[in-house]
C-alpha cells in the first residue's frame, strides 16, 4: 500500500510488490497492491510546493518532526485519515500489509491496536541516512530500513524493539539492474553514435533546479546528447521546450542533440542508454541511477530530508555534489572534455552499491515466509 501521488514511496511500494508478485506461486500467497489517497489537507500542497521551489525549507519540518507536540497533532490527524486504508485492508482481508507510505503506516497502526486486529502491519522507513522520527511507530509489527542508521535512530531515538527492525538494503525495482542493453536504449532515444549522452533530472514532480544546466549547454563544441526529465512539472518542460528553441535559432550547426521529455514510464530502459545522470539527490532516484551503473552528480536535494542521501554520495562515492551557483554547469563541462575519466572514477563503488541493494528484495521474502508461517 501506498499514497497517490508519484513520489518515491509509490516507487518503493511497485518495487516491493513486483518482485513478491513475481513469488506467488513459488511461495503460495496472493499479493495486491494498492494507492490509497492520503487525506492530509494542506499539507500536500506545501511539501510539493517546497519540493519544487525552496528545497532547503524542509530543514525546518525535520526539526519540528522531533516534537512530541507535533507527534501528537500527527497521531490526531491520522485518525480522520484511516477511512480509506481501512477499506482497503477489509476488501483484501490481508494477512500481512506491507505500507511504504508513514501517514498510512501510522493510521492503520492506531486501528490495529485499539481493534486488536490479527493483520501483521510492516511499514517502510523511506529515508536512508536523515531519518524521521514519524516513520517509527511501537504499535507497529515491523519496520523495514536502508541500513544500520535505520536501526539505530529506531531503537535509541524512538525506543523501538531491535526485533520490529529489518535491516534490508534500499528498494529498487528489479529491472533497474541491467535488463536492458545499453547501445540499444541509445538507440531508442534518438543517438545512434558514440557521443556521450547525459540525463537531467529525477523527481517525478519536477524541480525548478533543471534549468542551472541550460547556459552551458550554449558553450558546447563537439558532440553531446541530452535527456531532459521533467515529470508531471508543466512548467519545468514549457522551461525546456523553450530554451531547445532558443538553442536551436542561435546554434544552426552545433552537434548537441537535446531530448526534452516529461514522465518517462520506463526509467530503467532510459538511464540503460545515458552514461551520466544529474538530478535531485532523492533517495529512489538516487538509488536507480546507482542499480543502471551510472555516476550520479547532485544538482540539488530538499534539505534537512534528504541532506543524508548527500552524505551517501560522498561517503559512498556514488558521484559528486554540485548544487552551489554555476558549480553544476561548470562540472558538466569539465566532464564532457573527457567523459571515461569521470565515469570510471567511482565504477567500483558504484557495483557494490548496486549488489547490496539486488539483494533487499530476497530478505524481505525470507521474513515474510516466516511472517505467514
Amino acid at each position: 500500500m501506498t499514497d497517490h501521488m508519484p513520489w518515491g514511496h509509490r516507487s518503493i511500494a511497485k518495487a516491493i510488490y513486483a518482485f513478491l508478485k513475481s513469488k506467488e506461486k513459488e511461495e503460495n500467497f496472493e499479493v495486491t497492491y494498492a494507492e490509497v489517497k492520503a487525506e492530509m489537507g494542506i499539507a500536500n500542497d506545501i511539501y510539493q510546493f517546497s519540493y519544487r521551489y525552496l528545497p532547503l525549507s524542509s530543514r525546518i519540518g525535520r526539526w519540528v518532526s522531533y516534537s512530541p507536540q507535533i507527534r501528537k497533532v500527527l497521531e490526531e490527524l491520522s485518525v480522520s485519515n484511516l477511512p480509506a486504508p481501512k477499506k482497503m485492508v477489509q476488501k483484501t482481508k490481508a494477512d500481512l500489509v506491507i505500507s511504504s507510505y508513514w501517514f498510512h503506516s501510522h493510521s492503520l497502526a492506531g486501528w490495529k491496536n485499539k481493534e486488536k486486529l490479527k493483520f501483521k502491519l510492516w511499514t517502510v522507513v523511506a529515508d536512508p541516512w536523515t531519518v524521521l522520527p514519524v516513520s517509527y511507530n511501537s504499535k507497529i509489527d515491523m519496520h523495514l530500513v536502508y541500513d544500520q542508521i535505520g536501526v539505530d535512530v529506531g531503537t535509541k531515538e524512538c525506543g523501538i524493539e531491535r526485533k520490529k527492525i529489518l535491516k534490508t538494503g534500499w528498494w529498487t525495482r528489479p529491472e533497474m539492474f541491467g535488463k536492458f542493453d545499453r547501445e540499444k536504449s541509445r538507440k531508442k532515444l534518438g543517438f545512434y553514435d558514440d557521443r556521450p549522452v547525459v540525463f537531467v533530472g529525477g523527481g517525478s514532480l519536477g524541480t525548478n533546479s533543471l534549468s542551472k544546466l541550460l547556459p552551458a549547454l550554449m558553450l558546447i563544441k563537439g558532440k553531446a546528447g541530452f535527456v531532459f526529465n521533467t515529470g508531471t512539472d508543466k512548467l519545468a518542460y514549457n522551461l525546456v521546450e523553450q530554451y531547445i528553441r532558443l538553442f536551436k535559432k542561435l546554434n544552426k550547426d552545433s552537434e548537441v542533440i537535446i531530448k526534452n521529455f516529461g514522465w518517462i514510464e520506463n526509467m530503467a530502459e532510459t538511464l540503460a542508454g545515458v552514461d551520466i545522470v544529474f538530478g535531485k539527490a532523492g533517495p529512489n532516484f538516487l538509488f536507480d541511477v546507482v542499480a543502471s551503473g551510472k555516476p550520479f552528480v547532485s544538482i540539488t536535494h530538499i534539505g534537512g530530508q534528504e541532506d543524508g542521501n548527500i552524505e551517501i554520495i560522498k561517503k559512498k562515492g556514488l558521484g559528486w555534489v554540485k548544487e552551489r551557483g554555476t558549480e553544476a554547469a561548470d562540472f558538466l563541462l569539465d566532464y564532457l572534455k573527457d567523459p571515461k575519466k569521470f565515469e570510471r572514477k567511482f565504477k567500483k563503488n558504484i557495483e557494490n552499491e548496486a549488489a547490496r541493494n539486488q539483494k533487499s528484495m530476497e530478505i524481505i521474502l525470507e521474513e515474510v515466509k516466516r511472517e505467514l508461517k
